[in-house]
């Protein structure tokens, strides 16, 4: 729904430029989506810029009530996070989609002046930035976890767990650019806020799993880790392990997953969920992959199984299992399910694992959130 001409012009716009789809999943859409809810709430007016790529979940995006700018699916500008390696050269072609993304909002928006752009994007950095700033006069705020190349940033924030921040960023940032570095310095969906009170330590023994994978499963996990408990449960004889599901509804393997568990009543599918707080909130361990998922898990001091499914997310991962807050199984290979069996496995048989990995994952989000710092700036700066 489109806001009116009058209530646009009180408030400072922020675009958010983010990308979903098949090949990239959704997770940073849904970061997008808690923290377009929180500017708004903070007095900013957030217009999302996508591109209409297979598999892009757009529609959630106008179901939260926000406004929604497309772009056209362009094989130029495509990328996948499970090949995640890029050039300067493929960086600086991302200077036509800044192009493309400026004229989109002129277009949509006549006489509306962007105030801040938020860049939550793998091949978005200094090229593009540079170019949507100049052409619209905004301040770029980047969220990046990646340092991997160069930012034209007012404000970033590094999502990640980082022993060292100001070193990882050493020479990438402009002078003047402000960073802030933690999973605590985003903010994450009221929904999570609201769980988050009710949330306590588990221990053992499980009793509910979820298996969440987000809005992609190129390698069929899903329905491996599935398989690999229904198989568990058989041979263990278990009959207290209840099972959620959660998927995309575009997901490759569902029929296939409906046939695996339809003789198991302890076993539910949830199909195309937008909030999974609740089933996080009431399950004992979760099986699942990285992204931001790590965080509302910890948020909600959940356990679990975790692999990685792409490169950027293998250090993140590393990391909380140094902390002892998940278990990381390495790698979505052919020997995935025996990572997760062995998982389960250690689990079972040691009582007080369940209960210190909760207590550990609790401690990695115990000051969210951190996003006043952030927030000041950009209010700090309003374009109006």
């Amino acid at each position: 729904m489109r806001q009116a001409p009058s209530e646009r012009t009180c408030l400072p716009t922020v675009a958010i430029r983010v990308d979903s789809g098949h090949k990239i999943g959704s997770g940073h859409v849904r970061r997008c989506l808690s923290l377009a809810a929180f500017l708004k709430r903070n007095g900013f007016s957030p217009v999302f810029i996508c591109r209409d790529i297979p598999g892009a979940n757009t529609h959630i995006i106008e179901q939260a009530g926000f406004e929604l700018a497309l772009l056209p699916d362009d094989e130029r500008f495509a990328f996948s996070v499970f090949s995640s390696t890029f050039s300067a050269a493929d960086f600086e072609n991302m200077v036509q989609d800044a192009e493309q993304s400026a004229d989109a909002f002129a277009r949509q928006y006549p006489g509306v002046k962007i105030a801040w752009v938020v860049s939550d994007h793998m091949m978005i950095r200094e090229p593009w930035q540079a170019r949507f700033a100049a052409k619209t006069g905004c301040m770029v705020l980047a969220i990046d976890g990646q340092a991997n190349a160069p930012h034209h940033a007012d404000v970033l924030v590094d999502p990640q767990i980082s022993e060292n921040p100001a070193e990882k960023w050493a020479g990438l940032l402009p002078d003047t650019c402000v960073f802030y570095s933690g999973p605590s310095c985003l903010p994450l969906s009221q929904a999570f806020e609201s769980a988050r009170e009710r949330a306590s330590i588990r221990s053992g023994p499980v009793k509910r799993v979820l298996v969440c994978f987000g809005g992609t499963d190129i390698q069929d996990l899903v329905y491996r880790a599935v398989q690999t408990l229904v198989a568990r449960a058989d041979q263990t004889r278990s009959s207290v392990v209840e099972i959620d599901i959660a998927v995309p509804s575009d997901l490759p393997s569902l029929k296939r997953l409906e046939e695996l568990v339809v003789g198991y009543s302890r076993c539910r599918t949830h199909v195309g969920l937008n909030d999974l707080s609740s089933l996080m909130l009431s399950a004992d361990l979760a099986i699942g992959g990285g992204g931001i998922m790590l965080w509302e898990r910890c948020l909600l001091g959940l356990p679990a199984i975790v692999v990685p499914l792409a490169e950027n997310q293998e250090k993140p991962i590393e990391r909380l299992e140094a902390r002892g807050a998940v278990i990381s199984v390495g790698s979505p290979d052919e020997v995935y399910e025996s990572g997760v069996e062995k998982a389960l496995r250690h689990i079972s048989q040691n009582p007080e694992a369940l209960c210190t990995m909760s207590s550990a994952a609790f401690e990695v989000m115990s000051d969210w959130p951190q996003t006043d710092d952030w927030l000041n700036v950009m209010k700090g700066c309003k374009n109006e």
